[in-house]
């Protein structure tokens, strides 16, 4: 059983091929963080940009290019893939953003040891 003080949100929170920010314990530190959903499935990034050092939803809320296949940093447009937070374009590509461990029981999604 996963602790409830972990939960994050339910999974029917996200709009499927979108994303919800939300601030979240990591490492002892309140951090910005965001999920992304897919589906039944759910992928959790630290927000902010390896490139630029600022939070990607530079318009709060907006963590996809318009077409929502994307992830996209509203600043300089680094392009990152949903299922693993590589950059396939712009000024940070081939580097990645820092991935969180989540689990999905019970349609919430709560952060994993």
């Amino acid at each position: 059983m996963l602790d409830a003080d972990a939960k994050l949100c339910a999974l029917e929170d996200i709009a499927d091929n979108d994303a919800l920010g939300m601030v979240a314990r990591i490492e002892g530190k309140q951090r910005n963080i965001f999920v992304a959903r897919r589906g039944d499935a759910a992928y959790a990034y630290i927000n902010w940009c390896p490139h630029a050092q600022l939070l990607l939803d530079q318009v709060p809320g907006k963590f996809f290019e318009p077409e929502h296949k994307y992830i996209r940093c509203g600043m300089h447009a680094a392009t990152f893939q949903v299922e693993d937070g590589l950059c396939i374009q712009g000024p940070c590509e081939g580097e990645s953003l820092k991935s969180i461990k989540i689990e999905i029981q019970d349609g919430a999604i709560y952060m994993a040891e």
